[in-house]
């Protein structure tokens, strides 16, 4: 066991996450893994709703959101932060475009369209996810907001 591993809390003592899915963070399962989180969050950003985060996202969830200036902890401050998002851009969608990843890190290329100031926006991103037990426990997102001021920017 490496240092890094012994300090990552233990999935499970198999490859199967509580809910029987493929756990991306065990090296056995990892690239099946990585194709069903990235089935699990492209069907959830084809139809986003808050309550449903908790099937992605560990509940102590650490995510960095572009253009705050610190991290939304805890799944419930990442589900109010979705519910603001969709209250704003109520037919926002994300479509994966790509995805890898390297031992327990998932990334996911996204498309993203949304009705901004009238008219279709479309932007491109790429989430990075550390999963523990098929669960995201941290999260870098990363994308231009510009196509998200409209054309008052």
């Amino acid at each position: 066991m490496t240092d890094t591993q012994s300090q990552e809390p233990a999935a499970s003592a198999t490859s199967t996450t509580r809910t029987g899915r493929s756990d991306p963070s065990d090296p056995k399962t990892a690239s099946t893994g990585a194709a069903d989180f990235a089935d699990r969050w492209s069907a959830f950003w084809a139809e986003p709703d808050p309550a449903s985060l908790g099937t992605l996202s560990h509940p102590e969830i650490v995510l960095h959101w572009p253009g705050r200036p610190e991290p939304i902890v805890g799944l419930d401050h990442w589900q109010a932060q979705v519910a603001g998002t969709l209250e704003r851009f109520p037919d926002l969608r994300l479509r994966v475009t790509a995805h890898a990843r390297s031992g327990s890190v998932v990334f996911i290329g996204w498309e993203a369209t949304a009705t901004v100031d009238g008219r279709t926006a479309v932007w491109e991103g790429v989430d990075r996810m550390r999963l523990v037990g098929g669960l995201v426990v941290e999260s870098t997102v990363v994308f231009d907001t510009a196509a998200l001021r409209g054309r008052s920017a």
